[in-house]
Protein backbone atom coordinates (compact mmCIF):
# COMPACT_ATOMS: atom_id res chain seq x y z
CA UNK A 1 0.00 0.00 0.00
CA UNK A 2 1.08 3.57 -0.63
CA UNK A 3 1.56 5.96 2.30
CA UNK A 4 -1.59 7.77 1.22
CA UNK A 5 -3.61 4.54 1.22
CA UNK A 6 -2.36 3.65 4.69
CA UNK A 7 -3.11 7.15 5.98
CA UNK A 8 -6.67 6.89 4.66
CA UNK A 9 -7.18 3.89 6.97
CA UNK A 10 -5.95 5.71 10.08
CA UNK A 11 -8.36 7.87 12.07
CA UNK A 12 -7.24 9.65 15.24
CA UNK A 13 -4.21 7.36 15.43
CA UNK A 14 -6.30 4.19 15.08
CA UNK A 15 -5.76 1.77 12.19
CA UNK A 16 -9.45 1.17 11.55
CA UNK A 17 -8.94 -1.62 9.01
CA UNK A 18 -6.90 -3.68 11.49
CA UNK A 19 -9.29 -3.92 14.42
CA UNK A 20 -8.48 -0.59 16.01
CA UNK A 21 -4.73 -1.05 16.44
CA UNK A 22 -3.07 2.19 17.55
CA UNK A 23 -0.47 3.67 15.23
CA UNK A 24 2.37 5.67 16.87
CA UNK A 25 2.43 9.42 16.26
CA UNK A 26 5.92 9.13 14.75
CA UNK A 27 4.70 6.74 12.06
CA UNK A 28 1.74 8.98 11.20
CA UNK A 29 4.17 11.91 10.94
CA UNK A 30 6.50 9.88 8.73
CA UNK A 31 3.61 8.88 6.47
CA UNK A 32 2.46 12.49 6.26
CA UNK A 33 5.69 14.49 6.17
CA UNK A 34 8.16 11.93 4.82
CA UNK A 35 11.58 13.55 4.24
CA UNK A 36 10.80 16.46 6.57
CA UNK A 37 10.13 13.98 9.37
CA UNK A 38 13.31 12.03 8.57
CA UNK A 39 15.45 15.16 8.60
CA UNK A 40 14.10 16.09 12.04
CA UNK A 41 14.81 12.85 13.92
CA UNK A 42 17.70 12.71 16.37
CA UNK A 43 19.98 10.24 14.50
CA UNK A 44 19.79 12.24 11.26
CA UNK A 45 20.33 15.61 12.95
CA UNK A 46 23.35 14.17 14.77
CA UNK A 47 24.73 12.61 11.57
CA UNK A 48 24.61 15.93 9.73
CA UNK A 49 26.81 17.53 12.37
CA UNK A 50 29.06 14.70 13.51
CA UNK A 51 29.14 11.64 11.24
CA UNK A 52 30.55 12.42 7.76
CA UNK A 53 29.98 8.94 6.30
CA UNK A 54 26.28 8.93 7.17
CA UNK A 55 25.91 12.61 6.24
CA UNK A 56 27.22 11.84 2.77
CA UNK A 57 24.69 9.02 2.35
CA UNK A 58 21.75 11.12 3.56
CA UNK A 59 22.67 14.16 1.46
CA UNK A 60 23.25 12.15 -1.70
CA UNK A 61 19.52 11.91 -2.39
CA UNK A 62 17.07 14.63 -3.41
CA UNK A 63 14.07 15.54 -1.29
CA UNK A 64 11.67 13.71 -3.61
CA UNK A 65 13.83 10.57 -3.52
CA UNK A 66 13.94 10.62 0.27
CA UNK A 67 10.17 11.24 0.31
CA UNK A 68 9.77 7.98 -1.60
CA UNK A 69 12.04 6.01 0.73
CA UNK A 70 10.56 7.37 3.97
CA UNK A 71 7.02 6.94 2.68
CA UNK A 72 7.67 3.35 1.63
CA UNK A 73 9.35 2.37 4.91
CA UNK A 74 6.70 4.02 7.08
CA UNK A 75 3.92 2.19 5.24
CA UNK A 76 5.80 -1.11 5.24
CA UNK A 77 6.65 -1.00 8.95
CA UNK A 78 2.94 -1.23 9.81
CA UNK A 79 2.51 -4.23 7.51
CA UNK A 80 5.59 -5.91 9.00
CA UNK A 81 4.54 -5.32 12.61
CA UNK A 82 1.03 -6.55 11.85
CA UNK A 83 2.47 -9.63 10.12
CA UNK A 84 4.64 -10.49 13.14
CA UNK A 85 1.68 -10.06 15.50
CA UNK A 86 -0.46 -12.28 13.26
CA UNK A 87 2.20 -15.00 13.34
CA UNK A 88 2.47 -14.62 17.13
CA UNK A 89 -1.26 -15.35 17.48
CA UNK A 90 -1.43 -18.07 14.83
CA UNK A 91 -2.89 -21.40 15.93
CA UNK A 92 -1.76 -23.07 12.70
CA UNK A 93 1.95 -23.30 13.49
CA UNK A 94 3.17 -24.59 16.83
CA UNK A 95 6.72 -23.39 16.11
CA UNK A 96 6.66 -20.36 13.82
CA UNK A 97 10.44 -19.91 14.06
CA UNK A 98 10.99 -23.39 12.59
CA UNK A 99 8.53 -22.58 9.80
CA UNK A 100 10.41 -19.36 9.10
CA UNK A 101 13.72 -21.18 8.97
CA UNK A 102 12.24 -23.70 6.52
CA UNK A 103 11.16 -20.81 4.31
CA UNK A 104 14.67 -19.34 4.49
CA UNK A 105 16.19 -22.71 3.61
CA UNK A 106 13.84 -23.04 0.63
CA UNK A 107 15.05 -19.80 -0.95
CA UNK A 108 18.53 -19.55 0.54
CA UNK A 109 20.47 -21.06 -2.34
CA UNK A 110 18.87 -19.00 -5.06
CA UNK A 111 21.36 -16.68 -6.80
CA UNK A 112 21.46 -13.21 -5.29
CA UNK A 113 21.41 -10.00 -7.29
CA UNK A 114 25.15 -9.49 -7.65
CA UNK A 115 24.96 -5.69 -7.82
CA UNK A 116 22.88 -5.45 -4.66
CA UNK A 117 25.13 -7.88 -2.85
CA UNK A 118 28.32 -6.06 -3.82
CA UNK A 119 26.77 -2.73 -2.89
CA UNK A 120 25.78 -4.05 0.54
CA UNK A 121 29.28 -5.39 1.19
CA UNK A 122 30.76 -2.07 0.09
CA UNK A 123 28.42 -0.16 2.41
CA UNK A 124 29.53 -2.28 5.36
CA UNK A 125 33.23 -2.50 4.58
CA UNK A 126 33.96 0.92 3.09
CA UNK A 127 31.22 3.53 2.95
CA UNK A 128 30.09 3.57 6.60
CA UNK A 129 32.75 4.42 9.17
CA UNK A 130 31.60 2.12 11.96
CA UNK A 131 34.57 2.94 14.16
CA UNK A 132 33.77 6.65 14.00
CA UNK A 133 30.08 6.06 14.67
CA UNK A 134 30.71 3.70 17.59
CA UNK A 135 33.17 6.09 19.26
CA UNK A 136 31.02 9.15 18.69
CA UNK A 137 29.25 10.91 21.52
CA UNK A 138 25.81 9.94 20.25
CA UNK A 139 23.51 8.77 22.99
CA UNK A 140 19.85 7.85 22.66
CA UNK A 141 18.43 8.92 26.01
CA UNK A 142 14.95 7.53 25.29
CA UNK A 143 13.53 5.15 27.86
CA UNK A 144 12.21 2.36 25.67
CA UNK A 145 10.74 0.79 28.78
CA UNK A 146 8.62 3.90 29.31
CA UNK A 147 7.63 3.93 25.63
CA UNK A 148 6.39 0.34 25.85
CA UNK A 149 4.71 1.00 29.19
CA UNK A 150 2.95 4.00 27.66
CA UNK A 151 1.64 1.83 24.80
CA UNK A 152 0.13 -0.54 27.36
CA UNK A 153 -1.35 2.30 29.43
CA UNK A 154 -2.89 4.01 26.40
CA UNK A 155 -4.47 0.68 25.49
CA UNK A 156 -5.88 0.33 29.03
CA UNK A 157 -7.22 3.89 28.93
CA UNK A 158 -8.88 3.09 25.63
CA UNK A 159 -10.48 -0.01 27.15
CA UNK A 160 -11.63 2.04 30.14
CA UNK A 161 -13.41 4.44 27.82
CA UNK A 162 -14.96 1.57 25.89
CA UNK A 163 -16.18 0.05 29.16
CA UNK A 164 -17.60 3.38 30.32
CA UNK A 165 -19.44 3.74 27.01
CA UNK A 166 -20.93 0.24 27.41
CA UNK A 167 -21.90 1.00 30.99
CA UNK A 168 -23.75 4.11 29.82
CA UNK A 169 -25.60 2.06 27.21
CA UNK A 170 -26.63 -0.46 29.88
CA UNK A 171 -27.84 2.21 32.28
CA UNK A 172 -29.84 3.78 29.46
CA UNK A 173 -31.35 0.37 28.69
CA UNK A 174 -32.38 -0.13 32.34
CA UNK A 175 -33.82 3.40 32.47
CA UNK A 176 -35.80 2.72 29.32
CA UNK A 177 -37.12 -0.53 30.80
CA UNK A 178 -38.21 1.16 34.03
CA UNK A 179 -39.92 3.89 31.98
CA UNK A 180 -41.82 1.21 30.07
CA UNK A 181 -42.93 -0.24 33.40
CA UNK A 182 -44.38 3.17 34.32
CA UNK A 183 -46.28 3.32 31.04
CA UNK A 184 -48.14 0.04 31.56
CA UNK A 185 -51.88 0.33 32.31
CA UNK A 186 -51.64 -2.46 34.84
CA UNK A 187 -49.06 -2.08 37.61
CA UNK A 188 -45.85 -4.02 37.09
CA UNK A 189 -45.27 -6.40 40.03
CA UNK A 190 -43.10 -4.75 42.66
CA UNK A 191 -40.76 -7.76 42.72
CA UNK A 192 -39.94 -7.23 39.03
CA UNK A 193 -39.45 -3.50 39.44
CA UNK A 194 -37.29 -3.92 42.54
CA UNK A 195 -35.12 -6.47 40.76
CA UNK A 196 -34.23 -4.11 37.91
CA UNK A 197 -33.83 -1.09 40.18
CA UNK A 198 -31.27 -3.08 42.20
CA UNK A 199 -29.42 -4.30 39.10
CA UNK A 200 -29.30 -0.79 37.69
CA UNK A 201 -27.83 0.49 40.92
CA UNK A 202 -25.21 -2.28 40.95
CA UNK A 203 -24.34 -1.56 37.30
CA UNK A 204 -23.80 2.11 38.13
CA UNK A 205 -21.87 1.66 41.36
CA UNK A 206 -20.18 -1.77 41.12
CA UNK A 207 -19.84 -2.44 37.42
CA UNK A 208 -17.38 -5.35 37.64
CA UNK A 209 -19.73 -7.08 40.12
CA UNK A 210 -22.67 -6.44 37.81
CA UNK A 211 -20.76 -8.12 34.98
CA UNK A 212 -19.81 -11.10 37.14
CA UNK A 213 -23.31 -11.43 38.63
CA UNK A 214 -25.26 -11.01 35.41
CA UNK A 215 -25.86 -14.75 34.76
CA UNK A 216 -27.25 -15.20 38.28
CA UNK A 217 -29.25 -11.96 38.09
CA UNK A 218 -30.70 -13.14 34.80
CA UNK A 219 -31.67 -16.45 36.39
CA UNK A 220 -33.21 -14.56 39.32
CA UNK A 221 -35.62 -12.61 37.10
CA UNK A 222 -36.66 -15.84 35.41
CA UNK A 223 -37.37 -17.28 38.85
CA UNK A 224 -39.28 -14.14 39.88
CA UNK A 225 -41.60 -14.46 36.90
CA UNK A 226 -42.01 -18.17 37.47
CA UNK A 227 -42.80 -17.51 41.11
CA UNK A 228 -45.44 -14.93 40.15
CA UNK A 229 -47.02 -17.37 37.68
CA UNK A 230 -46.97 -20.15 40.29
CA UNK A 231 -48.62 -17.79 42.74
CA UNK A 232 -51.39 -17.05 40.22
CA UNK A 233 -51.91 -20.77 39.78
CA UNK A 234 -52.24 -21.17 43.53
CA UNK A 235 -54.72 -18.30 43.63
CA UNK A 236 -56.76 -19.95 40.88
CA UNK A 237 -56.73 -23.26 42.70
CA UNK A 238 -57.84 -21.54 45.92
CA UNK A 239 -60.62 -19.67 44.10
CA UNK A 240 -61.92 -22.86 42.48
CA UNK A 241 -61.85 -24.66 45.82
CA UNK A 242 -63.80 -21.80 47.43
CA UNK A 243 -66.40 -21.95 44.67
CA UNK A 244 -66.69 -25.69 45.14
CA UNK A 245 -67.34 -25.25 48.84
CA UNK A 246 -70.09 -22.70 48.25
CA UNK A 247 -73.68 -23.89 47.90
CA UNK A 248 -74.39 -22.63 44.40
CA UNK A 249 -76.60 -23.70 41.57
CA UNK A 250 -75.11 -25.52 38.65
CA UNK A 251 -75.19 -22.56 36.30
CA UNK A 252 -74.04 -20.12 38.96
CA UNK A 253 -71.14 -22.38 39.94
CA UNK A 254 -70.11 -22.78 36.30
CA UNK A 255 -70.13 -19.01 35.76
CA UNK A 256 -68.05 -18.42 38.91
CA UNK A 257 -65.42 -20.96 37.80
CA UNK A 258 -65.29 -19.41 34.35
CA UNK A 259 -64.82 -15.95 35.85
CA UNK A 260 -62.00 -17.18 38.11
CA UNK A 261 -60.23 -18.88 35.19
CA UNK A 262 -60.60 -15.76 33.03
CA UNK A 263 -59.15 -13.59 35.78
CA UNK A 264 -56.19 -16.00 36.07
CA UNK A 265 -55.75 -15.98 32.31
CA UNK A 266 -55.76 -12.19 32.16
CA UNK A 267 -53.24 -11.81 34.99
CA UNK A 268 -50.92 -14.54 33.73
CA UNK A 269 -51.22 -13.14 30.21
CA UNK A 270 -50.09 -9.74 31.46
CA UNK A 271 -47.12 -11.34 33.18
CA UNK A 272 -46.17 -13.34 30.09
CA UNK A 273 -46.53 -10.25 27.91
CA UNK A 274 -44.38 -8.26 30.32
CA UNK A 275 -41.73 -10.96 30.29
CA UNK A 276 -41.67 -11.82 26.57
CA UNK A 277 -42.33 -8.44 24.97
CA UNK A 278 -40.73 -5.96 27.37
CA UNK A 279 -38.29 -7.62 29.77
CA UNK A 280 -36.71 -10.32 27.56
CA UNK A 281 -35.79 -8.01 24.63
CA UNK A 282 -34.10 -5.65 27.05
CA UNK A 283 -32.25 -8.47 28.80
CA UNK A 284 -31.11 -9.94 25.47
CA UNK A 285 -29.73 -6.57 24.41
CA UNK A 286 -28.02 -6.01 27.75
CA UNK A 287 -26.63 -9.55 27.69
CA UNK A 288 -24.62 -8.72 24.55
CA UNK A 289 -23.33 -5.56 26.18
CA UNK A 290 -22.37 -7.43 29.36
CA UNK A 291 -20.58 -10.11 27.34
CA UNK A 292 -18.56 -7.49 25.48
CA UNK A 293 -17.90 -5.53 28.67
CA UNK A 294 -16.68 -8.65 30.41
CA UNK A 295 -14.15 -9.31 27.67
CA UNK A 296 -13.02 -5.69 27.69
CA UNK A 297 -12.71 -5.67 31.46
CA UNK A 298 -10.62 -8.84 31.38
CA UNK A 299 -8.26 -7.29 28.80
CA UNK A 300 -8.14 -4.04 30.76
CA UNK A 301 -7.12 -5.79 33.96
CA UNK A 302 -4.24 -7.67 32.29
CA UNK A 303 -1.04 -5.65 32.81
CA UNK A 304 2.63 -6.54 32.41
CA UNK A 305 4.14 -3.09 32.91
CA UNK A 306 1.92 -1.53 35.57
CA UNK A 307 4.03 -2.55 38.58
CA UNK A 308 7.46 -2.22 36.87
CA UNK A 309 8.40 -5.73 37.97
CA UNK A 310 10.08 -6.54 34.63
CA UNK A 311 12.14 -3.37 34.34
CA UNK A 312 15.25 -5.18 35.60
CA UNK A 313 15.21 -7.31 32.45
CA UNK A 314 15.97 -4.23 30.35
CA UNK A 315 19.76 -4.05 29.99
CA UNK A 316 22.46 -2.29 27.99
CA UNK A 317 23.03 -3.19 24.35
CA UNK A 318 26.49 -4.26 23.19
CA UNK A 319 27.74 -2.73 19.95
CA UNK A 320 28.66 -5.09 17.14
CA UNK A 321 30.33 -4.29 13.84
CA UNK A 322 33.09 -5.61 11.60
CA UNK A 323 34.19 -6.29 8.07
CA UNK A 324 32.46 -8.84 5.85
CA UNK A 325 34.41 -11.26 3.67
CA UNK A 326 32.50 -11.32 0.37
CA UNK A 327 31.81 -14.50 -1.55
CA UNK A 328 32.38 -14.80 -5.29
CA UNK A 329 28.99 -16.25 -6.19
CA UNK A 330 26.51 -14.92 -3.62
CA UNK A 331 23.22 -16.64 -2.86
CA UNK A 332 20.09 -15.17 -1.29
CA UNK A 333 21.18 -16.34 2.14
CA UNK A 334 24.52 -14.58 1.64
CA UNK A 335 22.68 -11.35 0.81
CA UNK A 336 20.41 -11.73 3.84
CA UNK A 337 23.39 -12.33 6.14
CA UNK A 338 25.14 -9.19 4.88
CA UNK A 339 22.00 -7.13 5.50
CA UNK A 340 21.67 -8.65 8.97
CA UNK A 341 25.23 -7.57 9.70
CA UNK A 342 24.69 -4.00 8.50
CA UNK A 343 21.37 -3.72 10.34
CA UNK A 344 22.81 -5.04 13.58
CA UNK A 345 25.70 -2.58 13.26
CA UNK A 346 23.56 0.49 12.58
CA UNK A 347 21.24 -0.38 15.47
CA UNK A 348 23.81 -1.31 18.11
CA UNK A 349 26.54 1.26 17.33
CA UNK A 350 24.18 4.15 16.65
CA UNK A 351 20.37 4.09 16.67
CA UNK A 352 20.02 2.15 19.94
CA UNK A 353 23.17 3.44 21.57
CA UNK A 354 22.32 4.25 25.18
CA UNK A 355 19.00 2.39 25.04
CA UNK A 356 18.19 -0.47 27.39
CA UNK A 357 16.30 -3.51 26.07
CA UNK A 358 16.09 -7.27 26.63
CA UNK A 359 18.25 -9.11 24.10
CA UNK A 360 15.23 -10.80 22.54
CA UNK A 361 13.67 -7.41 21.84
CA UNK A 362 16.86 -6.22 20.11
CA UNK A 363 16.71 -9.29 17.90
CA UNK A 364 13.03 -8.63 17.11
CA UNK A 365 13.78 -5.01 16.18
CA UNK A 366 16.66 -6.11 13.98
CA UNK A 367 14.51 -8.71 12.21
CA UNK A 368 11.67 -6.27 11.61
CA UNK A 369 14.13 -3.75 10.17
CA UNK A 370 15.60 -6.42 7.89
CA UNK A 371 12.17 -7.47 6.62
CA UNK A 372 11.50 -3.88 5.49
CA UNK A 373 14.92 -3.66 3.81
CA UNK A 374 14.50 -6.99 2.02
CA UNK A 375 11.17 -6.02 0.54
CA UNK A 376 12.44 -2.63 -0.63
CA UNK A 377 15.47 -4.20 -2.30
CA UNK A 378 13.39 -6.99 -3.92
CA UNK A 379 15.17 -9.72 -1.98
CA UNK A 380 12.99 -12.66 -0.83
CA UNK A 381 12.89 -13.63 2.81
CA UNK A 382 10.81 -10.94 4.51
CA UNK A 383 7.90 -13.29 5.24
CA UNK A 384 10.26 -15.94 6.60
CA UNK A 385 11.85 -13.44 8.96
CA UNK A 386 8.42 -12.37 10.22
CA UNK A 387 7.71 -16.01 11.12
CA UNK A 388 11.02 -16.24 12.95
CA UNK A 389 10.29 -13.01 14.82
CA UNK A 390 6.77 -14.06 15.79
CA UNK A 391 8.11 -17.33 17.17
CA UNK A 392 10.90 -15.54 18.99
CA UNK A 393 8.47 -13.19 20.74
CA UNK A 394 6.28 -16.11 21.80
CA UNK A 395 9.11 -17.16 24.08
CA UNK A 396 8.87 -13.88 26.02
CA UNK A 397 5.13 -13.19 26.07
CA UNK A 398 5.31 -12.01 29.69
CA UNK A 399 7.70 -9.24 28.60
CA UNK A 400 5.34 -7.94 25.93
CA UNK A 401 2.87 -5.15 26.70
CA UNK A 402 -0.62 -6.47 27.46
CA UNK A 403 -2.21 -4.79 24.45
CA UNK A 404 -5.38 -5.94 22.67
CA UNK A 405 -7.34 -4.70 19.67
CA UNK A 406 -11.08 -4.05 19.74
CA UNK A 407 -11.91 -7.67 18.88
CA UNK A 408 -9.90 -8.95 21.85
CA UNK A 409 -6.94 -10.12 19.74
CA UNK A 410 -3.66 -10.00 21.67
CA UNK A 411 -1.48 -7.31 20.13
CA UNK A 412 1.57 -7.37 22.39
CA UNK A 413 3.99 -8.00 19.52
CA UNK A 414 2.43 -5.07 17.65
CA UNK A 415 2.68 -2.91 20.77
CA UNK A 416 6.37 -3.66 21.27
CA UNK A 417 7.45 -3.17 17.67
CA UNK A 418 5.43 -0.01 17.08
CA UNK A 419 6.70 1.46 20.35
CA UNK A 420 10.15 1.09 18.78
CA UNK A 421 9.01 2.22 15.32
CA UNK A 422 11.22 5.36 15.21
CA UNK A 423 14.34 3.21 15.68
CA UNK A 424 13.27 0.62 13.13
CA UNK A 425 12.40 3.30 10.58
CA UNK A 426 15.64 5.23 11.05
CA UNK A 427 17.75 2.08 10.66
CA UNK A 428 15.80 0.71 7.69
CA UNK A 429 15.88 3.99 5.76
CA UNK A 430 19.61 4.53 6.36
CA UNK A 431 20.50 1.02 5.19
CA UNK A 432 18.23 1.20 2.14
CA UNK A 433 19.54 4.55 0.92
CA UNK A 434 23.15 3.54 1.61
CA UNK A 435 22.82 0.47 -0.61
CA UNK A 436 20.93 2.36 -3.28
CA UNK A 437 23.63 5.02 -3.30
CA UNK A 438 26.36 2.39 -3.60
CA UNK A 439 24.56 0.79 -6.54
CA UNK A 440 23.94 4.06 -8.32
CA UNK A 441 27.13 5.97 -7.56
CA UNK A 442 29.83 3.49 -8.57
CA UNK A 443 33.53 4.02 -8.95
CA UNK A 444 34.88 4.83 -12.39
CA UNK A 445 38.00 3.36 -13.90
CA UNK A 446 39.84 6.65 -14.28
CA UNK A 447 41.00 8.14 -10.98
CA UNK A 448 42.07 11.70 -10.33
CA UNK A 449 43.75 12.44 -6.98
CA UNK A 450 43.86 16.05 -5.78
CA UNK A 451 45.87 17.16 -2.72
CA UNK A 452 45.56 20.54 -1.06
CA UNK A 453 47.38 22.25 1.76
CA UNK A 454 45.50 25.05 3.48
CA UNK A 455 48.08 27.44 2.02
CA UNK A 456 47.69 26.23 -1.57
CA UNK A 457 45.47 27.91 -4.13
CA UNK A 458 45.85 25.11 -6.68
CA UNK A 459 45.90 21.37 -5.92
CA UNK A 460 48.64 18.86 -6.61
CA UNK A 461 47.29 16.23 -9.00
CA UNK A 462 47.97 12.68 -10.05
CA UNK A 463 45.87 10.30 -12.12
CA UNK A 464 45.67 6.68 -13.14
CA UNK A 465 43.46 4.23 -14.99
CA UNK A 466 42.58 1.06 -13.08
CA UNK A 467 41.22 -2.31 -14.15
CA UNK A 468 39.27 -4.86 -12.08
CA UNK A 469 37.07 -4.85 -9.01
CA UNK A 470 39.62 -3.67 -6.44
CA UNK A 471 39.24 0.05 -7.19
CA UNK A 472 39.08 1.15 -3.55
CA UNK A 473 42.33 -0.66 -2.87
CA UNK A 474 43.78 1.00 -5.97
CA UNK A 475 42.72 4.43 -4.71
CA UNK A 476 44.39 3.77 -1.35
CA UNK A 477 47.58 2.63 -3.09
CA UNK A 478 47.51 5.67 -5.36
CA UNK A 479 46.97 7.98 -2.39
CA UNK A 480 49.92 6.53 -0.49
CA UNK A 481 52.21 6.83 -3.52
CA UNK A 482 51.00 10.37 -4.16
CA UNK A 483 51.81 11.49 -0.58
CA UNK A 484 55.21 9.78 -0.73
CA UNK A 485 56.10 11.41 -4.03
CA UNK A 486 55.04 14.95 -3.04
CA UNK A 487 56.24 14.57 0.55
CA UNK A 488 53.38 16.76 1.76
CA UNK A 489 51.03 16.33 4.68
CA UNK A 490 47.88 17.44 2.87
CA UNK A 491 44.96 19.04 4.69
CA UNK A 492 42.56 17.77 2.02
CA UNK A 493 42.84 14.89 -0.41
CA UNK A 494 40.09 14.08 -2.89
CA UNK A 495 39.63 11.18 -5.28
CA UNK A 496 37.45 11.92 -8.30
CA UNK A 497 36.62 8.97 -10.53
CA UNK A 498 35.31 8.98 -14.08
CA UNK A 499 33.47 6.41 -16.17
CA UNK A 500 33.20 6.91 -19.92
CA UNK A 501 34.45 10.45 -19.35
CA UNK A 502 31.50 11.16 -17.02
CA UNK A 503 32.03 12.05 -13.38
CA UNK A 504 31.34 8.95 -11.25
CA UNK A 505 31.81 8.43 -7.51
CA UNK A 506 34.00 10.99 -5.83
CA UNK A 507 35.50 10.69 -2.38
CA UNK A 508 37.08 12.74 0.36
CA UNK A 509 40.01 10.52 1.32
CA UNK A 510 41.64 12.99 3.72
CA UNK A 511 41.02 10.62 6.66
CA UNK A 512 41.40 6.89 7.09
CA UNK A 513 37.82 6.15 6.01
CA UNK A 514 36.72 7.57 2.63
CA UNK A 515 33.59 9.73 2.57
CA UNK A 516 31.50 10.12 -0.58
CA UNK A 517 31.27 13.66 -1.93
CA UNK A 518 27.99 14.89 -3.42
CA UNK A 519 28.16 15.45 -7.16
CA UNK A 520 27.79 19.23 -6.84
CA UNK A 521 30.77 19.40 -4.47
CA UNK A 522 32.84 17.16 -6.75
CA UNK A 523 32.15 19.43 -9.73
CA UNK A 524 33.31 22.40 -7.67
CA UNK A 525 36.55 20.57 -6.84
CA UNK A 526 37.25 19.83 -10.51
CA UNK A 527 37.43 23.53 -11.32
CA UNK A 528 39.98 24.34 -8.61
Amino acid sequence: MTPEEVLSQITDGIWVNKGGLRVPTEVVQALSNKEDWFDSIQPVVYSQDNLPSLKAIINYFSKSELDDEVGYASAEILQSCYGVNKVFNSKVHGDPSAVGQQKIDAIGQRPANIETYKAAVEVNNILINWKNINSSGYDNDDSVYDRIKSVEQVNKDWFSQQIEDLKTLMLNAYDSLLSQFDEQEDPVPQEVRNHFVAIREKTEQEFPSAIADFPQDNLNIVNIFQGLLDKLKEQLADALQSIKELVLGKDESKAARAEARQEHKDKSGLLKFLKSKIVNPTINGIKKLFRKAGKLLSNKEENNYKEDTIKLQFGNISSAYGAIVPVDIPTTINAIEVLKKITESILTTFILKGVQLPGVFVEALKNTTISIILKRLDIPGGEAIRYITGGLLRTVKDLLPAVFNNTGMFAGAWGLLTACAPYILAAAILVIIAIKMAKRNQLGDFILILGLLASQTEPDICCARVIGDEKMEDIQTLKEGFITETNKNYDFIYALTFKNEELARSLDISQETPVIIPEEAAITITIL
